[in-house]
């Protein structure tokens, strides 16, 4: 199986066992996330009550690579905001699909408001 992105929303259902969280079990191994994904993911799990090392200890074994945000992500997500112009996306989300342009991977959101998004270079999948 080849790598996959996931935003946070997707590993957020993964890690609760929402809806989709199924499909993405068959991923496992090959899951690619910034590391500002991660931090959304974290703050989410941290405002729901669970410690830091809970939450590094449900987050970090599930996530096979973790991207670094450095300047070249910093400067495509700045172009992609751009394109994005009314979309009324978050920075995490934005990021996350930076990476997706970046390595041509597939992205996996569990974010409906993506399902409009037609931007090029990117293979967008709802899991919901």
């Amino acid at each position: 199986m080849s790598k996959v992105i996931l935003d946070a929303s997707a590993l957020l259902a993964l890690i609760k066992d929402e809806p989709g969280a199924s499909t993405l079990e068959d991923m496992l191994g090959q899951i690619v996330m910034s590391t500002l994904s991660l931090s959304e993911a974290a703050t989410t799990l941290l405002q729901s009550g669970m410690t830091l090392q809970e939450g590094e200890g449900c987050l970090l074994p599930l996530v096979s690579h973790l991207i670094p945000f450095d300047a070249s992500h910093a400067l495509l997500t700045a172009d992609l905001t751009k394109q994005l112009k009314g979309k009324e996306l978050p920075l995490e989300a934005r990021t996350c699909l930076t990476l997706g342009i970046k390595m041509n991977l597939p992205i996996y959101t569990a974010d409906q408001r993506w399902a409009e998004l037609k931007i090029t270079g990117t293979d967008i999948r709802l899991i919901r």
